[in-house]
């Protein structure tokens, strides 16, 4: 994927009941979609779609029944948090909801942090458009993690089988570091995971007035 294809997206300051005092009122904006701080019932709509077939890059491992509980339920702790551990964004397309992105595992002394995304299902089973929509998160969760977090690098995990995913994060400027196998279940069966990871440095040799 040529990053040059890709135009500055513009950020405006904008207000709401739940916002990281980090972020500043932070709104990035790509293609028509966006990311920024989440609204109080979004999380309501995030449980609802827990029990359907959803495309996830998600911390460390695919996520399910009680542990997806654990990580959606825990968004809250941090929302007011100066320097949070972790950092879960709005991600939405003409002011509709359609997922939630992130940082998670943020260390604000070494800069570095691993991110994700949690798409729609009814937009995640649309093949045609997908890569589209992970290209475009990709792109926001960047931008995001090195103009306004500060961050020096930040890292993925995807399963290996997810061939369209893998293609997508090497494209959108992500180096793939390590596979671990047999890493985690997925629908009962072991699948290896790809890490990958993006820098500062890479983004802005790309980017350099972002």
């Amino acid at each position: 994927m040529d990053f040059k294809k890709f135009t500055n997206p513009t950020s405006k300051p904008i207000g709401g009941p739940l916002n990281y005092k980090v972020l500043k009122g932070m709104e990035i904006n790509f293609q028509g979609h966006r990311i920024k701080p989440l609204q109080t019932e979004d999380p309501r709509r995030l449980f609802a779609w827990q029990s359907q077939k959803a495309s996830s890059l998600l911390p460390d491992h695919p996520l399910s029944g009680v542990d997806e509980d654990s990580f959606l339920t825990s968004i809250k702790a941090s929302l007011l948090d100066p320097n949070p551990q972790a950092v879960h964004l709005r991600l939405d397309h003409t002011d509709t909801l359609i997922g939630i992105a992130g940082f998670t595992d943020i260390k604000w002394t070494d800069l570095q942090a691993k991110t994700y995304f949690f798409l729609d299902p009814d937009r995640s089973d649309d093949a045609a458009h997908f890569g589209r929509y992970c290209s475009i998160i990709l792109h926001l969760l960047m931008k995001c993690a090195f103009t306004v977090l500060l961050l020096d690098k930040i890292s993925i995990e995807t399963a290996g089988s997810e061939i369209m995913l893998v293609h997508t994060i090497e494209a959108s400027g992500f180096r793939r570091e390590a596979e671990f196998k047999d890493y985690a279940q997925v629908k009962g069966r072991n699948v290896s995971m790809i890490y990958a990871s993006c820098t500062k440095e890479d983004y802005f040799r790309v980017f350099p007035n972002p």
